[in-house]
């Protein structure tokens, strides 16, 4: 070690040896002793020497020209000497000058140069491992052969050592693409070796690493995987740190419990046969065991999982391992031969497994697995094991296979240099592109045809699709890797085409030559999972590719029948949403929300959750899939069945990541509304409960067509964002639910009447509530995935079995309450508190402002103090229109200030305060007026003429009290007049009272107006010279709501907005609507004269509140003696 040091020491004094040949000596001399330090991977072997005089020396170095002729070194030697002394030299010329010359050989440089500059590298900056070409280098540092003599274990272990650089290489990729997820499993493998390598020479310090909960949750991730691919690297990585770290141990040998399954037990013994590295008799005789086991008759495929870890033990016991390999061989079938084949390309000591492939050979000739048995897939896999077994020189003068000459470009990789291996790459690259043409025009019309097109695709999966090699050896060209990448991305593309084509129909019957689909569906499977990697940018192509073929999968995962390929199917589809997710072509909702369109079976959502690596939507799919179950079994169970399916709801809820994305976020608060709802029906004891009569409640099923809507818009944005073409943008749902809540709350009524009149056991007709439910319910199936309707169609189906009043029971808070609290706005302070008041609950919100139920601060625990509605002004939807936010907000403190002015009226909601500069909102606290909405009174047609008249007459009365002070509403509709009750018993009427006074003022404020009541001037259609005031307005939403009143229809309706607007603009008042109620009766005509002088296009023109209350009571005698509604038509704006 002194002598090495002393050698060390002639880098910093080389600038003082004055003579030419004994500086080139002792540059030679240090140059060797710090090259072999760095290949040793000794730390920082030049510290403590002086960085000038290094600096110095090293400048004479360059000036003389001995960096020029490190010809003598190997080429990893040199450049590992050469990292080390830039590394140590101070900022300048010389360390920039060396930094070049490192960055040109880690880029050009061979595999052996590059492995050890990267492990140097990962130990120093983050950022020298970063980029595209030098991520493929280091996957290829990684895929190399046993018998490569590359040392990546010192770099995989460092790859994890770092959190930042693990983050990166391994728990990321660990839920990412099959090459991805197989690299992340060769790294566990590789850093395993060397943690045990070091154990075993006594420095434990590298075992901790992999106690890390991130290690320890991508290693079970890995170990999980459904890719031998993935898993049997993971396995050999436990097996190998089995001794060192005692818990793999335990956990191998309590995976070989009898009860468990072929998953773990096969994981388990791969880890076993690697022990044979650590602990040779004992492995070899705990693997004869097994062999013999009940465990390996029930699962014949053990021998092959066995197979799968003995690369690594053949290394330190190479005879041990050939004696099990040739028991393993014996005993298993093609699968352990396929396996055989796997571990001999690892090139372990050159000839393991030989003796093996020959009894192999002998098995394909004679024994009974070599029979095809009529299926021509099966019989190319013989051809293509029995060529595979051979070695080239056995071949016959055949062709290399497309992994022959991929080994060849990671072999030149190797032993010459970049450049070299990538134009082999290139060569592999344009075999593949020839054997794509023959697969895409093959027929497979006949045995022969069938027999090729099997395995051309084994050689194209093998080569293409199981690992990344050819896209990573592709990178080592740095100038034409974008040119062979962008051919490598049309390669996929066309395979991905002909895969289709050849599945695109549905299972029907039994499956022919089912080795060859089961093929092409593992094929489409590893295109699916390995497709994506070769383009920095996502292109239009992929995209399409993507969705096209989940398109694909989702079709053949709803319609195939039972079949051998249903399990492959399922998990191709899982991984066609990873790669959704992963390159964000869509959310975890959107992929949640097209399976559970689409799979209606328990076990076929299992199987995609089992097969998804992303964890958040594997915890989905399950819980999905749980609630298939849940919702079907409680089918069978009537009494459980609302609360078992309900159950399964709010599981589904609880496994959807909180304050996710905004679509995934939308859909958890949406199925937190739809569980409530869906709760509130549940616990209703009455009719009159159900439709919010009884003090203290709302409309459950109102509630429940809100959340369904917001379901259903999501479910159609959802499967039109994954390509599938939806009928229509609006959901048919809402509507049917609002035909339930009428017809809930008409039962109610008659209910009620019938009470009244002493039939209260006589039942009343259930016939139109049991028709709108099963309506209801059928469009519930259409608009929502299958079984999430079934949920609400559980509760339902139960309304009519309900009374029509009975006394409302006291029930604990739910679950699902609490958790909608939390749905108040996040502007709201955590206090809940503003302006002096304490809001309680949302109340509803409009187009410019929300509504919600308050007490005063000081009063907030009191139960019997006094509510009020407390309004707060949102700049969005209409108010955009025409001003900006600021204008808005000035226009609101300014307008209601003139509130004061109006004064107490039994048709207006008392004002009780305003409060400009509340924060961080203003407000407009009014009385909270209690009742049901004009609005819902007619769309549950609870309205009688003589009702009619009174609400008329007191909207009119109302209206006229605002308009006597200069003051206009502005927002007058039907949702804002409410209906109060009576105070006490007697024979008093219902009051119409107006509501919510966000808009009232003594001025118009442009577009801010609900599209139906909106005069023309609100919309910018204005007299010229002319200055609008509010009260005109008023009248002309008077005259609309009228009409509404007496008919039961919105006088302007139209499919959006702005053709409803423009209906407005395009009428003076003369409507066909008016003449049909003139034309059913002649003396309406005072009345339809007044709405239509109120519709007048100039506000100058438009009829009075006056004028319109003379009309009311001129024809009251004659109208309260009709039938409501009158039969008119409305305006159906186009």
């Amino acid at each position: 070690m002194r002598a090495s040091r002393e050698h060390l020491d002639g880098l910093a004094r080389l600038h003082r040896i004055a003579d030419a040949e004994e500086r080139r000596a002792v540059f030679r001399q240090s140059i060797a002793t710090l090259a072999a330090a760095a290949s040793d991977l000794r730390p920082v072997p030049l510290e403590g020497l002086d960085p000038i005089a290094l600096r110095d020396g090293t400048r004479m170095a360059l000036a003389s020209g001995l960096f020029e002729d490190l010809g003598w070194l190997k080429p990893a030697a040199a450049a590992g000497a050469l990292y080390e002394l830039g590394a140590a030299l101070p900022a300048g010329d010389e360390k920039r000058e060396l930094g070049r010359r490192v960055l040109r050989a880690l880029h050009e440089g061979n595999a052996a140069t590059f492995t050890l500059l990267a492990t140097l590298l990962a130990t120093g900056s983050r950022r020298g491992l970063s980029g595209s070409a030098i991520r493929a280098r280091v996957a290829l540092a990684l895929d190399m052969p046993i018998g490569s003599g590359i040392r990546a274990d010192p770099l995989a272990l460092a790859l994890i050592a770092r959190r930042d650089l693990a983050e990166d290489w391994l728990i990321t990729p660990s839920t990412g693409s099959l090459p991805s997820r197989r690299l992340a499993a060769r790294l566990l493998e590789r850093a395993a070796r060397e943690a045990a390598r070091r154990a075993k020479a006594g420095d434990a310090g590298a075992l901790a690493i992999f106690d890390r909960p991130s290690v320890q949750s991508a290693t079970q991730r890995l170990l999980s995987d459904r890719e031998p691919l993935v898993w049997r690297h993971v396995a050999t990585a436990r097996g190998l740190l089995a001794q060192a770290i005692p818990r793999f141990g335990v956990e191998i040998d309590d995976s070989l419990h009898a009860s468990l399954t072929p998953t773990e037990w096969r994981r388990a013994a791969a880890s076993l046969a690697s022990t044979m590295a650590i602990d040779a008799e004992r492995a070899r005789r705990r693997c004869a065991d097994l062999l013999q086991s009940d465990l390996a008759r029930r699962d014949p495929g053990l021998a092959s999982a066995m197979i799968l870890g003995l690369a690594r033990a053949a290394e330190a016991e190479p005879d041990a391992a050939e004696e099990l390999l040739n028991q393993l061989v014996r005993a298993g079938g093609l699968d352990a031969i396929e396996a055989l084949i796997e571990i001999r390309a690892e090139r372990v000591g050159g000839e393991l497994g030989e003796w093996a492939a020959r009894l192999a050979l002998a098995r394909l000739r004679e024994d009974a697995i070599a029979r095809d048995e009529g299926d021509d897939g099966r019989a190319a896999l013989l051809r293509a094991i029995d060529f595979e077994l051979r070695s080239r020189d056995e071949r016959d003068g055949s062709l290399p296979t497309l992994r022959d000459q991929l080994d060849d470009a990671k072999a030149a990789f190797v032993e010459a240099d970049a450049r070299t291996a990538y134009g082999k790459a290139f060569g592999v690259l344009r075999n593949v592109e020839g054997i794509l043409r023959l697969l895409e025009e093959s027929r497979d019309e006949d045995r022969d045809a069938r027999i090729e097109s099997f395995l051309r695709l084994r050689e194209l999966d093998s080569a293409l699709l199981e690992s990344s090699s050819l896209a990573d050896l592709l990178q080592l060209g740095d100038k034409g890797a974008g040119a062979a990448h962008r051919v490598l991305d049309n390669v996929f593309e066309r395979l991905t085409t002909y895969l289709g084509s050849r599945e695109s129909e549905p299972v029907r019957g039994e499956v022919e030559h089912i080795t060859l689909r089961l093929r092409r569906m593992r094929t489409l499977l590893h295109v699916v999972d390995a497709d994506g990697g070769h383009l920095d940018e996502r292109t239009a192509e992929l995209r399409d590719r993507r969705l096209r073929t989940g398109r694909l999968l989702v079709k053949r995962a709803r319609e195939d029948e039972p079949s051998p390929l249903r399990r492959i199917v399922g998990a191709s589809l899982a991984r066609a949403c990873d790669a959704i997710l992963r390159e964000e072509l869509g959310e975890l909702s959107d992929v949640l929300i097209a399976a559970a369109s689409h799979l209606h079976s328990e076990h076929d959502l299992g199987i995609v959750a089992e097969a998804t690596m992303v964890p958040e939507a594997a915890d989905a799919f399950r819980a999905y899939a749980s609630l298939i179950e849940r919702t079907e079994r409680s089918a069978r169970v009537t009494e459980a069945r609302a609360l078992t399916s309900l159950d399964g709801l709010k599981a589904l809820i609880r496994h959807l990541p909180g304050a996710g994305s905004p679509r995934v976020e939308a859909l958890r608060v949406a199925l937190l509304a739809y569980a409530e709802a869906i709760e509130s029906i549940s616990d209703a004891g009455s009719l009159a409960e159900l439709a919010g009569l009884l003090e203290g409640t709302s409309s459950a099923i109102a509630a429940l067509g809100e959340a369904s809507s917001a379901l259903a818009r999501l479910v159609v944005g959802a499967r039109r964002r994954l390509g599938e073409s939806m009928s229509g943008d609006v959901p048919n749902v809402g509507a049917a639910l609002r035909a339930v809540d009428v017809a809930v709350l008409q039962a109610a009524r008659a209910g009620q009447d019938a009470s009244a009149v002493g039939d209260a056991e006589e039942p009343f007709d259930l016939g139109s509530l049991a028709d709108a439910i099963a309506a209801g319910i059928d469009t519930l199936r259409v608009d929502l995935p299958l079984h999430l309707a079934e949920v609400a169609a559980n509760v339902l189906a139960r309304i009519v079995t309900l009374p029509a009043y009975a006394q409302r029971r006291s029930r604990p808070p739910r679950a699902t309450s609490r958790a909608r609290e939390a749905a108040l706005p996040p502007w709201l302070p955590p206090s809940r508190t503003i302006g002096g008041f304490y809001v309680l609950r949302a109340l509803g919100s409009g187009a410019v402002g929300s509504v919600f139920v308050a007490r005063r601060a000081e009063e907030r625990s009191n139960e019997t103090a006094p509510r009020f509605a407390l309004k707060v002004p949102e700049y969005a939807g209409s108010a955009a229109r025409t001003l900006s936010e600021g204008e808005f907000l000035q226009l609101f403190r300014e307008e209601a200030g003139a509130l004061l002015a109006v004064p107490p009226h039994p048709n207006l909601a008392k004002l009780v305060t305003f409060d400009a500069g509340a924060r961080p909102k203003p407000i407009l606290v009014m009385e909270l007026v209690e009742g049901p909405t004009l609005e819902r009174i007619i769309e549950t047609g609870a309205l009688d003429m003589e009702r009619a008249l009174r609400v008329m007459w007191g909207i009119a009365s109302g209206l006229g009290a605002m308009h006597e002070v200069g003051v206009g509403h502005l927002d007058l509709k039907p949702s804002n007049v409410i209906l109060r009750d009576p105070d006490g018993p007697g024979p008093e009427l219902e009051t119409s009272v107006l509501v919510d006074f966000g808009l009232a003022g003594r001025k118009l404020r442009p577009g801010c107006a609900t599209a139906s009541y909106g005069a023309p001037e609100v919309w910018g259609l204005m007299p010229k010279g002319h200055s609008p005031r509010p009260m005109p307005a008023d009248v002309y939403a008077l005259g609309c709501v009228m009409y509404e009143i007496l008919t039961g229809q919105t006088l302007f309706t139209g499919p959006t907005d702005l053709s409803i607007v423009t209906a407005h603009l395009q009428h003076d008042g003369d409507l066909r609507a008016l003449d049909a109620l003139v034309e059913l009766e002649h003396d309406l005509l005072p009345l339809v004269d007044a709405i239509r002088h109120a519709l007048r296009q100039d506000p100058r023109q438009r009829a009075t509140i006056d004028d319109i209350c003379r009309a009311i009571e001129t024809c009251a005698p004659m109208l309260s003696r009709m039938r409501w509604p009158l039969p008119a038509p409305a305006i159906l704006a186009a």
